[in-house]
Order: C-alpha cells, then structure tokens, then sequence
C-alpha cells in the first residue's frame, strides 16, 4: 500500500521518517558515538555482508549498531522470503481446524436465490491484484493460500507503522535484489531498500441471497484482528495503531476463508 506524498518536500521528509525511525529499531540505547565507529554508508555492500567482522559498530547520525545485529535481520527476512510460499500453503491447510466453521444468517435448510440444490458452493478467492504492489514475500505467501483474505509480516523482524504501510528496512540488500524483492531503493541514508507491507485489507465478495456462509481462519491473534461481515466484506487489520517499534513472531500471518450459501 503505497504512502501518499503531496509535494517533493513532504517526499523527502517521509524518506527522512522512514529511514530514521527504522534505525532507530536497530539502535543501540544510550551508547556515544566513537572513533571507531563507522558510518554505515561508507562500507561497501561486501563490507556489510561478510568481509568487516560482526563486532564492527556502524553509525549513521547519532544511531548505533551492530553489522552482527543487522546481518541477523538480514538473514531472518531471506528466511521469510524463502519459505513464504511452503507458510501460505501450510496455512491454507490450517483454515478448515482452526475455530471450526461457524454458520452466519438463516437456517441451514434454505437454498439460496440462484444456486442449484446440487452445486457445492463454492469459497471466495482475494483477487491477487490487493496484493501486488506487495513485497515479493506477502505476493507468495497469499498467493499459496489462496484464501478470501490475507495479509502478512515477515517473521522474525523489527518493524515500524507509518501512515497505512508497516516498514521494514535491510541495509545489507543489494540495488537489483530490492527491486527483485519489492523493495524501494532509498539512496538518502547509506543506500539500503525499504519494504513497506499494507497494515490491512478489506476484500468484498457477492454474499448469498440469504446472507448464510460458513467462515475460517487461520491468524496470529496477538498482531492481526479481523472480520467477516455476512453481507459481503472481510477486513484484516494490524492491531497496532500509532507508530511505534513492533517485533515480530514467528508467524506473523492472517487469512481469512469465506463461503457464501454454504
């Protein structure tokens, strides 16, 4: 979900927020600045990723952290990219054990206007355009589970809400890797790529004629709550409502299955 800018200032003064208030996830509290730190934007991609050892303290500004802290994350975000997809399709199997199905509108004995007796209703799938201005790991992830509504966060991961986008930021990604992953390439601050996730989805579908459908979820209640209104909306929505620093779970996950006339 993208963050609207009105003007090149407001442009710029969002980049400066994101990119600062995404290291100050990484930072290291109440530690000075010293000579043998070293600004983040004057190592080399290689630097970053392997060659400097993991105690070397980087800064940027008055920010401090470690390249073992940072490579942590790093690693924990290509893990999530990588198993997006075996995640999504796990949970699709999860939806129909979770809560059970639950029976919304009027008795089950009715067939609904416009459905034959014999045809198995079927679920409702979120068309993969909610989601394709997504980070190539929610774009796997949903897609795999193939359900009514999904919205995803990478595991493992410190992030931050601004306006209606969760961030996420990697210094230790390359220019063409950001773009491959969804990323934008941010050059304001060391040269590092910005995932910004949707912090909800509101997915419409045509209800039956006698608003009766079953429902199913398969969601980490402690990030995501939603629901499913019978008349023909579902809303996922990340709790968190002010910025503020979340870490993230294993499991950072919410989908939603819902099927009308069933």
């Amino acid at each position: 979900m993208k963050i609207s800018r009105t003007s090149a200032f407001a442009a710029r003064i969002f980049l400066v927020y994101v990119a600062v208030a995404v290291l100050a996830a990484f930072a290291i509290a109440g530690r000075a600045l010293g000579a043998t730190d070293t600004p983040l934007e004057k190592m080399s991609i290689d630097d970053r990723l392997t060659n400097a050892p993991d105690a070397t303290v980087v800064h940027l500004g008055s920010l401090t952290t470690t390249l073992g802290a940072l490579r942590a994350a790093h690693r924990a975000r290509e893990a999530a990219l990588a198993q997006a997809d075996s995640l999504g399709s796990a949970a699709h199997g999860k939806l129909s054990s979770v809560g059970g199905p639950s029976i919304v509108g009027i008795g089950a004995s009715r067939v609904p206007l416009g459905v034959s007796a014999t045809a198995a209703p079927q679920p409702v799938i979120e068309p993969a355009s909610q989601y394709a201005s997504a980070p190539a790991d929610m774009k796997a992830f949903c897609s795999a589970a193939a359900a009514s509504a999904c919205l995803y966060l990478p595991s493992a991961q410190e992030v931050v809400l601004i306006g209606n986008s969760v961030i996420e930021a990697d210094p230790l990604v390359t220019k063409p890797q950001c773009a491959q992953e969804g990323g934008t390439w941010d050059t304001q601050f060391a040269g590092w790529c910005t995932y910004q996730y949707p912090s909800s989805v509101l997915v419409h579908f045509t209800p039956a004629a006698n608003y009766k459908l079953t429902k199913s979820a398969h969601c980490d209640s402690s990030v995501f709550t939603y629901t499913v209104d019978d008349h023909g909306a579902i809303l996922i929505s990340w709790k968190t409502t002010n910025s503020q620093y979340v870490v993230l779970g294993a499991d950072p996950t919410c989908i939603v299955t819902v099927t009308p006339g069933a």
